[in-house]
C-alpha cells in the first residue's frame, strides 16, 4: 500500500476546516446546557487554575519545590481524582488564561474552549486519515459528515473527556497504521506521545496495546514463512516487533505519569484506588426497548442497537461500507500481508469500543459517548467506499467526470442532514434516526429519552420572567437531573437569575425542573403531590416528545 502525499495545500485546507469547525462550535455553545459531568470538571478547572496561580506565586518567591509537594498535590488534585488530569489541566489552564487573566471569554466558554480544540483536532485527523489512505475528496468531505451527526456535534461542545478520547483513540490506530506503511521513526514517536496523552485522558485506551500486540502476533505468525531471515527465530522475533510497541513503555508511560500530579506521591495506592473505582463503576439506569437496564447482565445488543438507531442514515451507510471494506482487505486472496494487517487493525479499532460495552457485565453509563470512539475510522473509510461505488455506477454516463459525481452525492447527503441538525441543535443527545421513526418512534418504543439534565435552557427565560425575587428552584441534582455545580455555573453565566436559589428539597421549592426519563417517574408523582399540579409552565420538546419541563407550585 502506498500512502498519498500530504502537501502544502493539504495543510492549508485541513487547518481551514479545523478553524471553521471551531468557530461553528464556539458560536453554538450557548445552545447547549451544562451536563452533569461538566459541573464536576468545571469545578476541577477552577481548582487547577488556583494551582497554577499558587505555582507561579511560589516560583516568584523562589520556592521551587512547593508546587510539587504532597501537601500541595493533595490540596489541588484530590478533588475528582478518579480520572487522570491531562484534559482537566487543559480546562484549568484555558480558564486561567482566557477568563481570569485576559478576560477574553466567559467562564463556561473558556473551559469549553478545550473541547473546541479537540473537535478541531479531530477534523485534522479525519482529513489526515482520508488523505493518506484514500483521496483528497474524502478528506475534505469527512469532517462535514462527521460533525453533522447530532450526537457528535452535541458532545463537541462539552467540557468533558468524550471528544478528546474519541480523538486519541482513533489517532492511535491511524498513526499506528501510518507507521506500518511508512516505517518512519517520527511517526512512531508521534504515536507514543499521543498515546501517553490518551492514557492521561481516560482509561478506554488501556485496551489498545494488548490489541495491537495481538493483531501483530496474528500477522507475524500468518506470514512467518515469507519473512526475511533477520525477522525469524528468537532474536528475529524482537527485531520484527513494530517500533511503536517498544515506545509505549519508553515514552507513553512517562508522559502519562508526568501529566497526572495526583500519582506523583503514594503512587501504588493511588493507582489501585483509580483502578478500583473504574472496575466497580456505578451503572446509570437506561431504558432500551422498554427494558430497564440497571443491574447486570445487560443485553449484548445494547451498544450495537443504540449505534444503529442514533446514527443518521447517510453516515450509517458509510459505517457498513467501511466494515465491508476492512473485511475485504482481510479476506481477499489479492490482499498482501500489510493490507490484511491494516484491515484487521481498522476493523478492531472501529468496533472494539462497541464490543466492549456489549459485554453483559460491563456497566452502561452515559449513552453512546463511551462507544463512539471508533466512528472516525468507520466514517472516513465508508465515505471512500460510497464515493468509489457511486463513481463506478456513473461511469456509463457519457462525459460525467468523477469529481462532479462525488460532489453531487456529497451535497445531496449533507443537504438531507440539515433539518435534523437544526431540529436537534439543543437536544443532540436525544437524536434517533428514521429507522426507528425518529424521536417519536424512539419514545413509542420506550428508548432512553435523554441524559445528564442539560436540557433546561429553553425553560430559563420563563423561569426568569415569572419567579419572584428569592424564589427557590428544585434542581433534581441528586437524581439524574441537573448537577449542583452546573446550576451555579448557569447562574454565573447569566442563564438563570442570580437571586433564584437552588434546592434539593421539594418541600421548600417554589419552582422545579423535571427531566422526562423513565427512572424519574416517582419524582414526577412526588412533584404532583407537593406542588398540587403536574401542568408545566414551559416545555422543552422536539416533535412533541418532551425532554424537560418547568413546574410552579399551585398551593
Amino acid at each position: 500500500m502506498i500512502l498519498a502525499r500530504f502537501d502544502r495545500w493539504d495543510w492549508v485546507v485541513s487547518l481551514a476546516l479545523a478553524a471553521l469547525t471551531a468557530v461553528v462550535i464556539m458560536t453554538t455553545s450557548p445552545l447547549v446546557g451544562l451536563v452533569r459531568d461538566e459541573g464536576f470538571y468545571m469545578r476541577a478547572a477552577e481548582v487547577t487554575a488556583d494551582y497554577i496561580q499558587f505555582s507561579l506565586d511560589s516560583i516568584a518567591r523562589g520556592d521551587f519545590t512547593a508546587p510539587f509537594s504532597d501537601k500541595t498535590i493533595r490540596r489541588y488534585f484530590e478533588f475528582n481524582s478518579e480520572h487522570p488530569t491531562f484534559v482537566k489541566n487543559l480546562f484549568g489552564l484555558s480558564y486561567f488564561l482566557f477568563h481570569k487573566k485576559w478576560q477574553m471569554l466567559s467562564f463556561v466558554n473558556s473551559i469549553r474552549l478545550v473541547a473546541v480544540f479537540f473537535a478541531a483536532a479531530t477534523v485534522f485527523l479525519l482529513y489526515l486519515f482520508g488523505r493518506l489512505f484514500f483521496s483528497r475528496t474524502v478528506a475534505i468531505a469527512a469532517p462535514f459528515f462527521f460533525f453533522s451527526m447530532p450526537h457528535i456535534f452535541f458532545h463537541s461542545h462539552l467540557a468533558c473527556f468524550d471528544i478528546p478520547i474519541l480523538f486519541f483513540w482513533s489517532a492511535a490506530f491511524v498513526f499506528y497504521a501510518w507507521y506500518l506503511v511508512s516505517r518512519r521513526a517520527i511517526v512512531a514517536v508521534l504515536f507514543a506521545i499521543f498515546f501517553g496523552w490518551a492514557m492521561a485522558t481516560k482509561h478506554n485506551v488501556y485496551f489498545i496495546p494488548p490489541l495491537l500486540v495481538l493483531m501483530w502476533l496474528i500477522s507475524y505468525v500468518a506470514q512467518y514463512r515469507y519473512l526475511e531471515c533477520r525477522h525469524r527465530g528468537f532474536w528475529g522475533f524482537f527485531r520484527a516487533v513494530p517500533l511503536p510497541l517498544y515506545l509505549i513503555p519508553l515514552i507513553s508511560l512517562p508522559v502519562f505519569f508526568a501529566s497526572w500530579p495526583w500519582i506523583w506521591h503514594d503512587t501504588v495506592r493511588r493507582l489501585k484506588d483509580y483502578v478500583a473505582f473504574h472496575a466497580h463503576h456505578v451503572n446509570y439506569t437506561n431504558y432500551y426497548f422498554g427494558h430497564e437496564l440497571s443491574v447486570a447482565p445487560f443485553p449484548f445488543s445494547y451498544p450495537w442497537g443504540m449505534t444503529f438507531f442514533t446514527t443518521p442514515v447517510p453516515q450509517l451507510v458509510c459505517f457498513f461500507a467501511a466494515i465491508v471494506l476492512f473485511s475485504w482487505w482481510i479476506l481477499s486472496p489479492r490482499s498482501g500481508p500489510l493490507r490484511r494487517h491494516l484491515g484487521l487493525l481498522f476493523l478492531v479499532g472501529a468496533l472494539f469500543p462497541i464490543f466492549l460495552i456489549a459485554l453483559p457485565s460491563v456497566p452502561i453509563f452515559g449513552g453512546i459517548k463511551h462507544f463512539f470512539t471508533g466512528q472516525p475510522i468507520l466514517l472516513v473509510a465508508g465515505l471512500a467506499v460510497v464515493c468509489e461505488g457511486v463513481c463506478e455506477i456513473a461511469r456509463g454516463v457519457h462525459r460525467v467526470q468523477r469529481a462532479v459525481v462525488e460532489a453531487v452525492v456529497i451535497i445531496i447527503a449533507l443537504t438531507a442532514l440539515i433539518v435534523p441538525n437544526i431540529k436537534f441543535a439543543q437536544h443532540g443527545a436525544a437524536f434517533y434516526n428514521a429507522l426507528i421513526g425518529g424521536v417519536q418512534g424512539a419514545a413509542d418504543r420506550y428508548m432512553q429519552r435523554n441524559f445528564w439534565g442539560y436540557d433546561i435552557l429553553p425553560l430559563c427565560p420563563v423561569l426568569n420572567a415569572t419567579a419572584p425575587r428569592g424564589a427557590k428552584l428544585f434542581v433534581m441534582s441528586y437524581y439524574e437531573g441537573l448537577n449542583w455545580n452546573s446550576f451555579l455555573y448557569l447562574q454565573r453565566e447569566g442563564f438563570i437569575r442570580h437571586d433564584i436559589r437552588g434546592t434539593n428539597d421539594l418541600h421548600e421549592a417554589d419552582f422545579a425542573f423535571f427531566f422526562y426519563e423513565k427512572q424519574n417517574e416517582q419524582i414526577l408523582y412526588d412533584l404532583y403531590r407537593e406542588f398540587g399540579t403536574a401542568r408545566p409552565l414551559e416545555i422543552s420538546e422536539t416533535d412533541s416528545v418532551y425532554f424537560s419541563v418547568l413546574l410552579r407550585r399551585a398551593r
